[in-house]
């Protein structure tokens, strides 16, 4: 007859066995008996803490994690299983004693219930949409189903499933009917009518990709699913591309490249957008906002319209700066100069660090002519992408493309996409608390680049007239982001409006502000990117006025500081540079405050 004996020695279970009667050694007694003292205390059930920034690495990847295993389109499993996963992780980080937390740990703390909140309302979001697309497509759900079961077991049974793209497809062209009937009997589909038809073809367009990957996974792989499958899967992709020709008639889209066509996230969803990027306007009161610094643009663009000899006639002094572009192939050596200037400049004012690497891996590619359709302008971070017309594309084009990339717009572009701008954010970024990229957010990104704008304009740095209608162009043009995209989300402004918008009060070339808008619109940016360029950088110069004008921080320290926090909104960057993390960051009415 023998005893066993287990005991927790430095995290691992020992497990010893002995015969009865022998006689255990000294060593063995106390451990045996420190493990029964051990066994007998209770323990706490809180889990040992852990830093807020491992929570965030944890919480970032684990989304990721699920994101991609569950993508199934129209899927309710998928939306219900992430909603599950941020329910836990809130009522995790609400386990936490916020209040023993302080520094950058309170900051991280802050951020991520913020983020929690908001993907909490927007998968609930996420989840009324698809539903209403569930309901108009309740046929292709079997196919939601098969893919989640591909998913989970990455098994199948030939036979039925071959019956079931049988069925489907039968189902389908029963719909198609049913949709075109509809149409027939209404004169105009209603708003709401043509976002649901978007976003459902949308889904199918995803339901698509996901069905060719399952095909792809058992063709050839597994016999019975090529002998049961091969041609009732073609049906049903034919059927699947033939209603998604109908859905896209329903919501107003039609095979014109140049067509502009989206839909607003409405007013609701809107005030989530603002909370959560910690902005405590309506959006009445940012177009209020936005009107107010416009003002302040056309009195400065008609004195330099006077100082160029055109009057008050600004858009003749803008036709005259537009035509002052290099020659074609000489842009790049243009881009060259202007960040050297640039560069040379914020060193001669002590205005923020530059560190020498950063200064010296910065890359530039040209833009293709497809990609100008989207991005008419320069892009940047470490590579600047160049936008400016090759010899594929039509005369009108190319004068399009070099006057609105001419020398004196481009010296504002230059340094928005570069350095001081968002090659030296992304450097700092992944240098500097880079966990924090989960909270990534425009009004500190863009905000930025257009703060040192605003700055670089204060500090003289336009040479010229011509230099100043270049920066106001897209002082300008920021303000009014702010009116036409809240305008579009909101269901107030069609696209088309939008566009004449840009071309008459700002002096967009047309394409041009075609190509702005269909970015915005279509261009897979959040709700609030394009109004979080002003507003943004209109936070980050009153934080500004907060610390460097009343002496607490120098000016490079202050910028230094804001690099270092990361891509966080700039109510909790000002929360983390004064110190005052326990009011509501939010709150802040950083517009009221004096310039």
């Amino acid at each position: 007859m023998s005893i066993s004996v287990a005991c927790r020695y430095r995290g691992q279970v020992v497990h010893s066995r002995f015969a009865v009667g022998y006689v255990l050694p000294s060593w063995i007694l106390v451990v045996v008996v420190a493990c029964a003292a051990m066994r007998s205390t209770p323990t706490s059930a809180t889990p040992p803490s852990i830093p807020t920034s491992d929570r965030i690495i944890r919480y970032s990847e684990d989304r990721q994690a699920l994101s991609v295993k569950h993508k199934e389109p129209m899927s309710e499993f998928r939306n219900s299983r992430m909603q599950e996963f941020l329910r836990t992780q809130m009522m995790d980080l609400e386990a936490v004693d916020s209040k023993q937390l302080s520094g950058s740990e309170a900051v991280d703390f802050v951020l991520l219930r913020n983020e929690l909140k908001y993907k909490i309302a927007k998968a609930k979001y996420d989840q009324a949409r698809d539903q209403s697309v569930r309901q108009l497509l309740g046929c292709l759900v079997p196919l939601v189903k098969l893919l989640e079961q591909h998913e989970q077991t990455h098994a199948v049974d030939a036979k039925s499933t071959a019956e079931l793209f049988v069925a489907t497809s039968a189902n389908i062209k029963k719909l198609i009917i049913e949709l075109q009937n509809a149409a027939k009997s209404e004169t105009v589909a209603t708003e709401s009518d043509s976002a649901t038809a978007l976003h459902a073809a949308d889904s199918v367009t995803e339901l698509l990709r996901s069905l060719d990957s399952l095909n792809r996974f058992y063709s050839g792989y597994n016999p019975l699913y090529s002998w049961w499958c091969a041609l009732p899967y073609e049906s049903v992709v034919k059927d699947c591309n033939a209603l998604l020709a109908v859905l896209k008639q329903i919501s107003g889209a039609t095979d014109d490249p140049d067509q502009i066509i989206g839909h607003a996230i409405g007013d609701e969803m809107m005030l989530v957008e603002l909370q959560h990027e910690m902005i405590p306007y309506t959006p009445a009161e940012l177009i209020e906002i936005a009107e107010r610094e416009f003002k302040w643009c056309d009195e400065q663009m008609a004195t330099a319209s006077r100082d160029l000899g055109f009057g008050d006639d600004w858009q003749s002094a803008m036709e005259w700066v537009k035509q002052k572009h290099v020659a074609p192939g000489d842009q790049p050596a243009m881009i060259h100069r202007l960040a050297a200037e640039t560069i040379a400049f914020l060193k001669a004012g002590d205005m923020v660090t530059v560190p020498p690497l950063c200064e010296e891996v910065w890359r530039m590619e040209m833009m293709t002519p497809a990609r100008q359709r989207i991005n008419p302008f320069f892009l940047g971070g470490d590579t600047i992408i160049v936008s400016y017309p090759t010899d594929a594309m039509t005369h009108e084009e190319k004068l399009m493309s070099m006057r609105g990339n001419n020398e004196h717009f481009a010296r504002a572009t230059v340094h928005h996409e570069l350095i001081p701008g968002h090659h030296l954010q992304l450097f700092s970024t992944k240098r500097y608390r880079p966990y924090r990229r989960e909270f990534e957010t425009p009004f500190w990104i863009e905000g930025w680049a257009l703060y040192w704008e605003m700055l670089l304009w204060d500090k003289g740095f336009a040479r010229s007239p011509e230099d100043r209608v270049g920066m106001l162009f897209w002082r300008k043009h920021r303000c009014a982001r702010i009116i036409f995209s809240l305008g579009f989300q909101l269901g107030r402004m069609t696209p088309e409006q939008c566009v004449e918008y840009l071309i008459e009060r700002v002096g967009h070339e047309p394409a041009n502000a075609s190509a702005e808008v269909r970015r915005s619109v279509m261009g897979g940016y959040p709700p609030l990117y394009q109004a979080a360029y002003m507003l943004g950088g209109l936070q980050i110069r009153a934080l500004r006025a907060e610390l460097v004008d009343s002496g607490k921080m120098t000016e490079r320290d202050f910028h230094d500081a804001i690099l270092r926090e990361g891509p966080i909104p700039i109510a909790m960057v000002r929360a983390a540079l004064t110190g005052q993390i326990d009011e509501n960051p939010g709150a802040w009415r950083f517009a009221d405050a004096p310039k």
